[in-house]
């Protein structure tokens, strides 16, 4: 702590105003009985730290949840460090396309369960803006490297494609968001899995320019491939099978 503390008095402010980040709790439930087997209650935290120089920005990400069903118990979310820059061209005044590549550090007990070496996932964001109302749409791809192609009976994912979309509306300090994401993954022997989407809406406030809370409600389900099987029907917003959550964090 001495050396922390020592390093942070030497650091100028021009060095510190370049850091950024937030910490955050949501909790999680499908509002099911409790004492049905469906029910679903968890707890999420998740930290993030930033250090932008020039147009780039360097992230950390990590986290860990708690699961009040089923399988009880408290576990440590993956552990992402990237970098990003959401300008990287510019087109007219409020459009712009730009990249993040990430790479996964295996701190999960599923990712261990799996030996997953790590993950790398480039993402190209294009967002633009009109008024209070934004828009994005981020088509991603990953690819994993695990010790084996297998786990147990499970056949494991090598590549993940998907597209992260959304439409955010601002008026003073409240957000209103819609997002969507879809996508496929294959596996080290070439197989295909069904698509599978989820969609959210939440409304952020920002209740002063640390703190802010939030509320969502969210779905998802699988689309099978008519050539593969039956199509399936994609309900956006299902009561049966919908997730609500409330969630605080502060950011700095």
């Amino acid at each position: 702590m001495l050396i922390i503390s020592l390093l942070l008095a030497n650091t100028s402010y021009a060095d510190m105003s370049n850091v950024s980040g937030y910490v955050s709790m949501t909790y999680s439930s499908n509002y099911v009985d409790t004492n049905d087997h469906r029910s679903i209650r968890n707890l999420n935290w998740s930290g993030n730290l930033n250090y932008t120089f020039s147009d780039n920005t360097i992230y950390v990400d990590s986290g860990g949840y708690r699961v009040y069903e089923d399988d009880v118990g408290t576990y440590l979310t993956d552990t992402i460090i990237g970098i990003r820059n959401n300008q990287y061209y510019q087109w007219e005044e409020t459009g712009n396309i730009g990249y993040a590549i990430q790479f996964t550090l295996p701190t999960s007990e599923f990712s261990k369960k799996d030996k997953l070496y790590t993950a790398l996932r480039l993402s190209i964001p294009i967002t633009n803006k009109w008024g209070n109302i934004n828009y994005f749409f981020t088509p991603r791809v990953k690819k994993n490297f695990h010790k084996y192609k297998t786990a147990g009976d499970k056949n494991l994912t090598e590549w993940v494609a998907s597209i992260n979309t959304g439409i955010g509306y601002q008026w003073h300090d409240f957000t209103a968001k819609l997002s969507l994401l879809g996508g496929t993954a294959w596996s080290y022997h070439g197989t295909r899995r069904d698509w599978n989407y989820s969609g959210a809406l939440s409304g952020i406030w920002q209740i002063t320019p640390h703190f802010y809370t939030a509320l969502s409600t969210s779905n998802s389900g699988v689309y099978f491939d008519a050539e593969r099987g039956t199509v399936g029907n994609i309900d956006i917003f299902d009561l049966n099978t919908a997730n609500y959550s409330i969630a605080v964090g502060y950011s700095f």
